[in-house]
């Protein structure tokens, strides 16, 4: 132990800052860390009894007896009269519930479950001694609220905050820390002390002393009481809850007569029918990079917090009537403004979204590439299974069904994008080839991979496109030297497969569409010799 340890420097330095560290409060710990033995703890206390509270240290409830319910008798003009208390303590409430059995040798720590609920919150446990509680917002995004251990309980503190206010209670932060050593230890920080600290959020005492009777390590440095976290008055009319009617986004539409950019509220009477607010193609990412939680067509944005109609039929941009957009809550329409561009010469909505949200014609394809391609992808494949009696490609579940919703044309042109899309591609089509179906009735041939198995079923039917499997054997070896979103320079396959696609550091996106373009072709090909289709 050292003078800055025995003075504890560092637990006045907390209890001046009520515990608060960084946006988190420290509201429970119980532990002993270099020589000190800490404890904190918390209790809601009403105004009317905050000044009697701190008439003295002493913390009014206390862990293992926190306020539980209790049944009272008290005698009222000389008869006894029974009655059931929520809480024992007048004017205070528990916050943090310690659990103790020792039958089972287990100790856990609560907190306050209308907290739990007033937040609606969602609690992760590992085990009983480590819980996080998490709120989840209207969008489905989650932020950690409570953090719990077997000795420390941390909360967010805007969320505590909120929750005091709207009570219109006060949060008392009780603590006890103590250290015993002996002068070596001590060192010039052992001067004897009798402090009380006292004003009207705080009443705790620090001790130095010398403790008789004791031979070794009698030197006692000791804090104990309590501080008051106070809920703000005017916090008190303002909930996590409440919808803020006029937080609406304004939005690019056009332009002014001086050229400038026409901005507008997305709530705007003026232009609530049918006014196209136009995007660049990455608002989309971070919804196609989170598949199990958001699903994208051409025609909606979804989940389970929020749906959006939007026009994605177009390769390089998305719209949606300005009008819609206030279905999105406002950290949402942020997102969105943060990619809104403005409308130029020849740019409008597609005409698939024309004629099947407007004119409710179902029948027309979409004009974006990778839309078209995982539409025709489905419709083959289900196709294909009712003829048949086996998919073509093998049936998508579990985590294959994310990689297929998470499917589209790069929105920008970089390495990055191009690889973990042309990876999925790959992996939709070529390692999914049902090859054992593709097979079945074919002599059997060593070593033989799929789209030499795929080579030879269209060859029983008499069925030669050699300018398919080149594609697809390329698209194959370009996907095999694939690493960390680059091209192997050692993988001469790989090699010859970015010299047959044309790849260049400046035109990914375009050899993307290409891939997508032959893809499809593809499946066109599939559909007219096998399924009878005489579309596309």
């Amino acid at each position: 132990m050292n003078e800055q340890i025995f003075s504890l420097a560092t637990q006045h330095d907390k209890i001046g800052k009520r515990f608060i560290d960084r946006g988190w409060i420290e509201v429970y710990q119980n532990n002993t860390v270099d020589g000190v033995e800490s404890a904190i703890y918390c209790c809601l206390v009403k105004p009317g009894y905050l000044n009697k509270y701190l008439e003295n240290r002493d913390w009014g409830i206390r862990w293992g007896s926190e306020g539980h319910p209790s049944v009272i008798t008290q005698y009222k003009n000389g008869q006894p009269v029974t009655e059931y208390h929520t809480f024992a303590e007048d004017g205070l409430e528990p916050f943090i519930y310690p659990r103790w059995f020792a039958h089972v040798s287990e100790s856990y720590v609560d907190v306050s479950q209308e907290f739990v609920n007033y937040f609606k919150l969602y609690e992760q446990a590992n085990s009983k001694q480590n819980r996080c509680y998490y709120f989840v917002d209207d969008l489905g995004d989650t932020e950690e609220v409570i953090n719990v251990t077997e000795q420390q309980v941390r909360i967010k503190l805007k969320f505590l905050v909120e929750y005091l206010a709207v009570r219109k209670v006060h949060l008392s932060m009780c603590f006890d820390f103590m250290c015993m050593t002996d002068i070596e230890g001590a060192g010039a920080a052992f001067v004897s002390k009798n402090d009380d600290f006292i004003s009207d959020s705080s009443n705790y005492h620090h001790l130095i002393r010398m403790v008789e009777g004791m031979d070794e390590k009698n030197l006692q440095s000791w804090v104990i009481g309590k501080t008051i976290l106070k809920y703000d008055p005017v916090k008190s009319n303002k909930f996590w809850f409440d919808l803020n009617e006029e937080a609406h986004e304004s939005f690019i539409i056009g332009y002014n007569e001086d050229g400038t950019e026409q901005s507008v509220p997305c709530n705007s009477e003026e232009h609530r029918f049918f006014t196209p607010v136009y995007f660049k193609k990455e608002v989309l990412n971070k919804y196609y990079d989170h598949p199990q939680k958001y699903k994208v067509s051409g025609f909606h944005l979804q989940s389970s917090f929020i749906s959006l109609k939007i026009d994605n039929n177009n390769n390089d941009y998305v719209v949606v009537f300005l009008n819609d957009l206030t279905m999105l809550p406002q950290k949402e329409q942020l997102h969105w403004k943060h990619h809104n561009i403005a409308p130029y010469a020849g740019k409008g909505i597609s005409r698939a979204f024309y004629d099947t949200m407007i004119l409710g014609n179902w029948e027309r394809e979409s004009d974006s590439i990778d839309v078209r391609f995982k539409d025709k992808y489905r419709q083959f494949n289900k196709k294909w299974f009712e003829k048949y009696g086996w998919y073509f490609y093998k049936d998508q579940v579990g985590g294959d069904l994310h990689h297929f919703d998470a499917l589209h044309l790069p929105s920008e042109n970089n390495v990055r994008s191009f690889c973990e899309q042309m990876l999925i591609l790959v992996k939709l089509t070529i390692d999914s080839l049902n090859e054992e179906m593709l097979v079945k009735e074919l002599s059997k041939v060593d070593n033989e991979k799929g789209i030499a198995k795929l080579e030879r079923f269209l060859a029983h039917h008499q069925i030669e496109i050699p300018d398919m499997i080149t594609f697809l054997r390329n698209l194959q070896d370009l996907r095999s030297g694939m690493m960390a979103h680059r091209f192997s320079i050692s993988n001469k396959s790989c090699q010859k497969a970015v010299v047959f696609f044309d790849i260049k550091d400046n035109n990914y996106r375009q050899v993307a569409f290409d891939i997508f373009v032959k893809s499809l072709y593809t499946l066109n090909t599939f559909s007219k010799k096998f399924l009878d289709v005489n579309k596309d």
